[in-house]
């Protein structure tokens, strides 16, 4: 049995443009730690996240544990501990200069923890844990009360993912497929944090759980006979289902719309023991970002590098 707990992994989005919508951001360290240029690479238990065609050049058994965590302007978020701390403390003048400071917006802090578990070498289910923290507004109001006006929302999904591949004997070519099972919750609130610590709701909190939606992932390994390139194409959300939020009264919160997503990658392995990868991730969209990175296994050490834009 392999049994792998990978570290964590830190991908900051500090200053960038928001990332695009989507029901899931996967973990994985190696993949993270070659810049997400994993498409046409997809060789450990991870690749359920990033081409489950990967599938088939796994071993018999494995298990891999993974913990990341992305964001936007995830500096920020020291402020607002300070602030808080800074009220809780009566230092009102501290707690100004901070309130007075201009925030990039949104701050957001998602932490995701992935399990997967394959089987012989064409089979895997996994499960995910995804919490995003957003602050969308946070503002001084200098009054004869002056307060901060705070407004936040935190969304949790749980996708459940059953995956299945398979190769062609007399054609170089892999496919693999994901049926996904997501649950989700949703918070919001919008309330004034007052110099006095306390907290006055200007919107009432509201939680909803989603109704509970399917969908499916396809992805494909297409490696030329005696060639030392293979070639990978991930496409995520299929059917772009759309994750409702009933209880939210907010239009711009009671839904989460999943867009199909199309990734290409192409790995070099003419090296021994080296692994060159590039990868474009959304490729139909204008959002489409640049990927690449290499590997060196010195067996008991492995080295890693990635660039993304």
């Amino acid at each position: 049995m392999e049994f792998i707990i990978k570290g964590l992994v830190i991908e900051s989005l500090i200053g960038s443009e928001p990332k695009p919508v989507s029901a899931f951001t996967p973990s994985a360290t190696k993949a993270l730690s070659m810049g997400g240029a994993f498409t046409a690479v997809a060789d450990d238990p991870t690749s359920v996240f990033w081409n489950p065609a990967g599938l088939t050049q796994l071993g018999s058994f494995g298990m891999d544990i993974s913990l990341s965590v992305s964001g936007e302007n995830m500096e920020n978020f020291s402020d607002l501990y300070e602030l808080y701390k800074a009220l809780e403390n009566q230092d009102y003048k501290a707690a100004e200069e901070i309130a007075r400071k201009e925030f990039p917006m949104p701050m957001s802090l998602e932490p995701t923890i992935n399990l997967e578990v394959t089987f012989a070498h064409h089979l895997a289910i996994s499960g995910a844990a995804q919490m995003e923290f957003k602050v969308e507004k946070f503002e001084f109001h200098d009054e004869l009360s002056p307060y901060v006006e705070i407004q936040d929302m935190e969304t949790g999904l749980v996708p459940i993912y059953l995956s299945l591949a398979s190769g062609f004997p007399k054609f170089p070519l892999k496919i693999g497929l994901n049926v996904k099972y997501i649950q989700g919750i949703r918070r919001s609130s919008h309330f004034k944090l007052l110099s006095t610590g306390d907290k006055e709701e200007i919107d009432l909190e509201k939680i909803s759980n989603a109704q509970p939606i399917t969908s499916f992932d396809l992805g494909v390994l297409y490696t030329p006979k005696d060639s030392k390139l293979t070639y990978g194409l991930m496409m995520e959300d299929i059917f772009e289902p759309t994750m409702e939020f009933p209880e939210m009264e907010n239009s711009d919160l009671e839904s989460l719309f999943l867009p199909r997503k199309i990734n290409l990658g192409v790995a070099f392995r003419g090296i021994p023991r080296v692994t060159l990868a590039a990868d474009v991730h959304n490729i139909i969209s204008n959002d489409r970002t640049f990927h690449t990175g290499g590997e060196i296994d010195l067996s008991l050490l492995k080295l890693r590098v990635g660039l993304d834009n």
